[in-house]
């Protein structure tokens, strides 16, 4: 896998970007072409886009098939719309990223980093977080945040080298010095902490409500707000349209503060400010569901016996993931 993608990572990098962008365009539709056909669903390859179809169901149980089939359309474009920007993010030059992303109701956001008390900013796995982190160390604050390690080594010091490129801080998740004494104190110096929260990463995690079901999440910003004191936000982040703009898309962020649980015992308030961080993430997310790249089961598993909407909607098979956090 790691080779083959790190082929088309150094083709997209070079290609003129409407060519990069009309192939990924080409490519997803491929794929959504064949995840609908019958005949070829239980194609192994494409267990990851099974699943992500079973997760974009549960933003809306209700919606139609003909609107499931073109909304798991959407959700694709968007998918190779977030590598492709990865792919050339590195090249990109700084006024292109700083106009790249469009925040808004962001006010209490900027006033927690103009004053130096840092903020913690939980993430789903929405739009670009890569695009948001390059424009976050431009105009807002040092930024820090926590990597998944890849198993191919090639790979992971490929998304390794963009971030640095970019400014942008990435600790190893696992494999060297727990990273949560150093995102303190990153923090505590007036920090930018974004942590991708919307699935159990391998390191701590707790069971919330997520979309209709329970489901294991990484309680790892809250956890850091509630250690360091930081204030907490929770970012609905979307693509948008924008043909002012080279690619002609943004990413639009709006940083919802969640206001930490301050009673009980630690474990307790991480637990129940990472409930609230779980509830606005979900409703921006239902919101915006073609821009949530999610191709791993999100649910826990329903118990025998409980009603429809209590557990996992179809775990079809493993899947790809979104590359690192």
């Amino acid at each position: 896998m790691s080779a083959p993608l790190l082929v088309v990572w150094r083709a997209v990098a070079v290609l003129p970007e409407p060519v990069a962008r009309t192939a990924g365009g080409l490519a997803a539709d491929a794929v959504w072409l064949l995840a609908v056909t019958p005949g070829v669903r239980g194609a192994r390859a494409l267990a990851g886009v099974r699943q992500l179809r079973a997760n974009l169901a549960l933003t809306d149980p209700g919606r139609p098939p003909r609107a499931a089939r073109g909304l798991l359309r959407a959700a694709l474009r968007s998918y190779a719309r977030y590598w492709v920007d990865l792919f050339r993010l590195e090249r990109w030059p700084e006024h292109r990223r700083r106009r790249a992303v469009r925040l808004e109701e962001d006010d209490a956001l900027r006033a927690a980093l103009a004053d130096g008390r840092g903020a913690v900013v939980a993430l789903s796995h929405s739009a670009s977080w890569d695009v948001m982190g390059a424009y976050a160390a431009l105009e807002l604050a040092p930024v820090t945040t926590v990597a998944e390690r890849l198993a191919d080594d090639d790979l992971h010091a490929a998304f390794g080298r963009v971030r640095t490129a970019l400014g942008v801080e990435a600790l190893p998740l696992s494999g060297g010095a727990p990273p949560l004494p150093a995102l303190v104190r990153r923090v505590r110096a007036g920090g930018f902490v974004p942590l991708l929260v919307d699935r159990d990463l391998g390191g701590a995690a707790v069971e919330v409500d997520l979309l209709g079901g329970r489901a294991r999440v990484a309680s790892g910003a809250a956890a850091l707000a509630d250690l360091a004191g930081a204030p907490l936000f929770a970012l609905e982040a979307w693509y948008d349209r924008d043909p002012s703009v080279p690619g002609g898309w943004v990413v639009r962020g709006r940083p919802h503060p969640v206001e930490r649980v301050a009673d009980g015992s630690r474990p307790e308030r991480v637990a129940r400010t990472t409930q609230r961080v779980a509830d606005v993430l979900g409703a921006a997310v239902a919101r915006h569901p073609q821009d949530w790249h999610v191709l791993q089961p999100v649910l826990l598993p329903r118990p025998a016996g409980a009603p429809a909407g209590a557990g996992a909607g179809a775990v079809e098979g493993p899947g790809e993931g979104a590359g690192a956090s």
